[in-house]
């Protein structure tokens, strides 16, 4: 009997051990961006990034981590899943107000996400000219 008790309990902790194992699976891409940008409200500097999305079966409704390659710059972003638009190839989404550029949404091997809109974001929103503002996609290659 506490054999198989201490079977039973081994094989439960190994089974939560691969189902966490699991859970940290995501999907990420490298990708460079050729100018400052905004994310999670830091600016980070133009140059090469690592943006790994999701954990678990369901990446569009986790999290999005933006690193620079180097790990030097790191901002962890909420999503609101499957809000972003455009093309269906790997790629980042920045609105730009005038010179200032804030990720809008990301799009990994078919996951896509979009971020919500910064208190700074709304106000340049509100300030520049509908020609001042614009949509830009950055592919990944």
């Amino acid at each position: 009997m506490k054999k198989n008790l201490v079977v039973l309990s081994i094989v439960a902790v190994m089974t939560l051990i691969a189902g966490f194992s699991f859970a940290g699976v995501g999907v990420r891409m490298h990708i460079s961006v050729p100018f400052d940008f905004y994310a999670g409200g830091q600016q980070l500097p133009a140059g090469e990034y690592e943006i790994e999305m999701g954990s678990g079966l369901l990446p569009t409704t986790a999290l999005v981590t933006v690193r620079t390659e180097n790990g030097t710059a790191i901002c962890i972003l909420n999503t609101k899943a499957g809000s972003a638009a455009g093309p269906s190839a790997n790629h980042l989404r920045f609105n730009k107000y005038g010179d200032k550029h804030f990720l809008s949404g990301v799009s990994i091997q078919g996951f896509k996400a979009g971020f919500r809109m910064l208190t700074l974001e709304r106000e340049l929103k509100a300030q520049v000219q509908k020609e001042q503002s614009s949509v830009v996609f950055i592919a990944q290659k």
